[in-house]
């Protein structure tokens, strides 16, 4: 720190220039620029908040959502820095080449935590090597049909199907193995049907051919839906959630039709193994008392995603809960690992 005299020297052109009268008032009036609360060293350094997935998606926005806010509860930066590739495994590498000291946190989600480690070769293990924080929030998936799809609710979806050969009807997902192609082949299986699988790269393009009418139906998450739902090409027919969304009220939930079945996705924030407990709690605990917010919580219901901010032994029994479910539907997939 610039010691006040230094810093006056340093403004002034030395201590000639000014009376010693005048270098206390130019003084005292820069103490309230400079002013910084007092924090420890481990709040003054910057909290990054590490994505599996590029910048402009829901997981972007949701992490910048809390990260405004929680950068208020904390008192320090905290930053958003998008790391795509390799179905998170690079997000999850630059998690754990970093130090365990409570300043990298990771964006972990179904996919990453149970998903991929049933369908890839890993050198490491998510459900060990990283340490729950909070849940930051979960969506359901909404199944939505092209117009060209005689059903306006799931029980006319399901009969439609039902009257066509096996297989006629395609469906798309963002990729195989990812939560909207294992959310549809659970629904699919339970309701008797079998369609073929069409895979994207990303849910982006395969709304796009939703809408285009190449595929007939998709899972796809609420923020891919809620910018199209004025249009006349596609009609959202279910939500996987347990209850129906405060902003599509009319669209029934799955289990409505099918009873228990019920599948969402979710995001939450992890560290790496090691780091000291109590700098996993000061956060965790900044993010529930962010998450109880009403300005946070209709921000976040705008963008489909109902906010949670557990604590890190809720957030660790949600994700070893949802575990067999999602084993489940990789079953039905047939999805092996590579």
């Amino acid at each position: 720190m610039i010691r006040g005299d230094k810093l006056f020297n340093h403004l002034s052109g030395g201590p000639s220039m000014f009376s010693r009268r005048y270098t206390l008032k130019a003084i005292s009036a820069l103490v309230p620029a400079f002013y910084i609360p007092t924090v420890s060293a481990q709040d003054a350094k910057i909290l990054r908040i590490v994505i599996p997935f590029a910048a402009g998606g829901s997981s972007d926005g949701m992490a910048r959502l809390l990260a405004s806010r929680l950068s208020v509860e904390l008192r320090r930066t905290v930053t958003v820095e998008p790391t795509p590739g390799g179905s998170g495994i690079l997000a999850a590498r630059r998690l754990l080449n970093s130090p365990a000291d409570g300043t990298t946190l990771l964006n972990i989600s179904p996919t990453l935590t149970i998903i991929l480690p049933k369908t890839t070769k890993l050198d490491f293990d998510p459900l060990t090597d990283f340490v729950p924080v909070s849940n930051m929030g979960s969506n359901p998936l909404l199944l939505g049909v092209h117009k060209s799809v005689p059903a306006t609710n799931l029980r006319e979806f399901i009969a439609y199907v039902k009257s066509k050969p096996e297989n006629s009807i395609n469906f798309a997902s963002g990729g195989a193995g990812t939560s909207t192609h294992l959310v549809a082949e659970l629904f699919f299986k339970r309701a008797g049907l079998k369609l073929t699988h069409v895979p994207y790269k990303g849910g982006a393009p395969a709304l796009m051919d939703l809408i285009a009418g190449n595929v007939q139906a998709y899972f796809g998450n609420p923020s891919d839906f809620l910018a199209q739902l004025s249009r006349s090409d596609i009609r959202v027919l279910g939500t996987s959630g347990e209850k129906r969304l405060p902003d599509l009220p009319d669209i029934p939930t799955l289990s409505e039709t099918i009873p228990g079945l019920s599948l969402v996705t979710w995001n939450g924030l992890a560290f790496r193994k090691g780091t000291p407990k109590e700098d996993i709690d000061r956060v965790s605990q900044a993010i529930q008392r962010v998450s109880r917010q009403p300005e946070y919580i209709v921000a976040m219901n705008k963008m489909g995603i109902a906010p949670i901010g557990d604590s890190p032994e809720q957030f660790d029994a949600t994700i070893h809960r949802d575990k067999a479910l999602w084993n489940e539907a990789i079953e039905i997939a047939n999805i092996k690992l590579e």
